[in-house]
């Protein structure tokens, strides 16, 4: 599906360029990128509902500006050309049924715009007069499947995985091994590896698993990752990583070595660059939670609204008792959700399946963020001298461009957390044996 999704941006793009901007041989390249901040003079985003396609921000470069006309009115109309043309050409090559795509010019900003994603993708469309870059954030097939059939993953679970999943502990028949090697390959599933760095320290990299293959004979996993070079991250051959994803409501844990550097062909578009990973000869099942779950290391300010869906299909702020919005600090976080400890108890409003608005601050966070979420678990416990404190779950609610770009950064606070409780560990395990 990225396959598919991405040679379709990449040559209805190109196409689009041929046809409406100044005549050159266009040559491409792609990457895979963990975070990426741009400011360009004339931005589009696009959207495609019912498609692989989350989000596409596509922009020239400023020389490519300058060679499509004298004045701005006359690069607008070129562009707009380009979006007309390339609207056309992607509708037709998306592997998807009935796909609707919308586009908008994005006003001038003074702070730069930020792709984050564990499926983002940069594209460059170079020539002599500039650069022409597409900026996609893609859904893997699990997750475009899914939106289609909400029970698609539940049977793939069921027909690949174990049955009895949720009381075992390791996963090593080789039968087992190979079925869910296929799960991964099908799902193209988000895995996490810890690799360690120059620093000492232990990083976190997001891969997306393509297909499986076989290398000098031995079968392996291919995936692409977004390493951070600017840290100085790398993995190269033989080198040994420790490795994590969640199905099925289970983390599945596994060690694994890199094999090498490999090429993705995306058809006339390029390469993309992978990495060959040994399958792994066991998986550990140790948590019954699909996602790690993390304390914050310093307090973390939550502030919960309850929300009601209006008349319009549009959320706002409810005042169920005249006590919607309510103060609390966080338990926990994790990629999907949110615990949350309230002192005392809290509105009747604050219910499980209630939709809410939950703002979080603090010195860790790189600024205040607010996101969507659904209330999943309420309890009340007793504290010690008639008092009592609530304990409420959220789980998060992806239902617009502001709660994907918190979310993405809630996951990159997870990581972070995740990197320095286990280097805490490692480093305790060293003392105690000294």
């Amino acid at each position: 599906m990225i396959k598919e999704t991405m040679a379709a941006i990449g040559l209805a793009s190109r196409r689009a360029a041929a046809t409406t901007l100044p005549r050159a041989d266009w040559t491409s390249q792609i990457a895979h990128v963990r975070e990426w901040s741009f400011a360009m003079p004339h931005l589009t985003r696009v959207t495609v509902a019912n498609s692989p396609v989350h989000q596409i921000y596509i922009g020239p470069s400023r020389s490519l500006l300058q060679a499509l006309g004298p004045d701005d009115g006359r690069r607008r109309q070129v562009m707009e050309q380009f979006l007309e043309t390339f609207k056309v050409n992607l509708l037709a090559a998306l592997p998807s049924k009935r796909p609707i795509l919308s586009w908008e010019t994005l006003a001038p900003s003074a702070e730069p715009w930020v792709l984050r994603g564990v499926r983002s993708f940069i594209l460059r469309h170079h020539a002599a007069a500039g650069n022409l870059y597409l900026m996609a954030d893609l859904a893997s097939r699990q997750e475009y499947e899914s939106m289609r059939d909400a029970e698609w993953l539940e049977q793939l679970a069921a027909q690949l995985l174990p049955d009895d999943l949720g009381r075992i502990d390791c996963i090593e028949n080789q039968v087992m091994l190979d079925r869910v090697t296929t799960f991964l390959t099908r799902c193209e599933h988000d895995v996490e590896l810890l690799l360690p760095g120059p620093d000492g320290e232990v990083h976190c990299v997001n891969g997306v698993v393509l297909r499986r293959v076989k290398r000098e004979e031995q079968p392996a996993l291919q995936l692409s990752l977004d390493l951070d070079r600017r840290a100085g991250v790398e993995l190269k051959p033989g080198c040994e990583i420790e490795g994590a994803f969640g199905a099925a409501g289970r983390v599945f844990r596994f060690r694994t070595a890199c094999l090498g550097t490999a090429e993705f062909s995306l058809d006339s578009l390029g390469q993309l660059p992978v990495f060959d990973l040994a399958v792994p000869r066991r998986y550990h099942l140790d948590q019954r939670r699909r996602y790690y779950r993390v304390p914050p290391a310093e307090a973390l300010a939550a502030r919960l609204t309850v929300l009601a869906t209006g008349s319009e299909g549009e959320d706002e702020a409810a005042d169920a008792d005249g006590l919607a919005v309510c103060e609390a600090t966080v338990d926990d976080l994790s990629f999907s959700g949110a615990g949350l400890a309230f002192a005392g108890t809290v509105p009747a409003a604050v219910a499980a399946g209630a939709k809410v608005r939950v703002d979080l601050d603090g010195s860790e966070l790189p600024r205040p963020l607010s996101v969507t979420g659904m209330v999943r678990r309420v309890q009340s416990l007793p504290c010690g001298r008639g008092r009592q404190e609530t304990h409420v779950g959220l789980e998060f609610v992806v239902s617009s461009v502001a709660d994907r770009d918190a979310t993405q950064l809630i996951r990159q606070y997870v990581m972070a957390r995740q990197r320095g409780l286990l280097s805490q560990r490692s480093r305790d395990a060293v003392t105690s044996r000294n």
